[in-house]
């Protein structure tokens, strides 16, 4: 995942994968699995983000991330 993701995934943020987290888009204790499609590199800031109620990110097929925000914007990476 650090390989492809280069940097956190959080739209303008630009910490570079050595010090990002990986984790689960879709939560592990609800079957998420462990794997590429479903890890994506976050760095410790908006891996706490992620977790604060309201947010919402989605992975689709082509890799791309989609986070909605509790106001309901939607942002891309």
């Amino acid at each position: 995942m650090k390989v492809r993701d280069r940097e956190c995934r959080f739209p303008t943020c630009h910490r570079p994968a050595h010090f990002v987290d990986l984790d689960h888009v879709i939560p592990y204790q609800r079957n998420g699995d462990t794997n590429t499609g479903n890890l994506i590199g976050l760095c410790r800031r908006h891996h706490r983000t992620k977790h604060t109620p309201g947010w919402r990110f989605h992975l689709t097929d082509t890799r791309q991330l989609h986070i909605t925000t509790p106001t309901g914007h939607t942002y891309r990476s």
